[in-house]
């Protein structure tokens, strides 16, 4: 079995909320730039919309709204997303969901064509985002199968 990433609603749903909650976090650090330093601005705007998707997806698997819409990104061995897979979904956002060029549609038209359900940065990070009570059987992948199941099935594969 292939283990599939969330590519429902709930990852659109969760994408809006997160630029909402970045775009404010943004006017917030932007407004104490003065207007006499443009680049800054520029600067500051990049790096803490950046910098939001990079820190909570490195410390907790999950942005505000992956939590809210109740997703987590999971290296496909079943571990939590780390520092490294982090950096590098957060570097490659910078093209695919950049809503200031092509806003999401680069990540959803790779979504949406690969078996996976995977963004560009998660092929590449080797991550997938998917529901919070999916769980692996880390004893498949030993084996060089990929398991997974539902928590709510738990009791039917033990």
């Amino acid at each position: 079995m292939t283990i599939v990433g969330d590519a429902t609603k709930s990852r659109l749903i969760a994408l809006f909320i997160d630029h909402f909650v970045a775009f404010g976090l943004v006017l917030m650090f932007v407004a104490f730039v003065p207007e006499s330093l443009p680049w800054l601005k520029g600067l500051f705007f990049f790096a803490v919309y950046i910098a939001y998707f990079l820190v909570l997806e490195g410390l907790w698997s999950r942005t505000v709204g992956k939590h809210v819409q109740g997703l987590v990104i999971r290296k496909l061995d079943g571990s939590p997303c780390d520092w490294r897979a982090a950096f590098i979904r957060s570097g490659f956002r910078i093209f695919e969901v950049n809503p200031l060029l092509f806003g999401g549609l680069p990540a959803g038209l790779i979504i949406i064509s690969n078996e996976r359900r995977q963004r560009f940065g998660d092929i590449i990070a080797d991550t997938l985002v998917v529901p919070v009570d999916l769980k692996w059987d880390a004893r498949s992948f030993a084996a060089g199968e990929e398991q997974a199941y539902w928590a709510q099935d738990v009791s039917r594969h033990h």
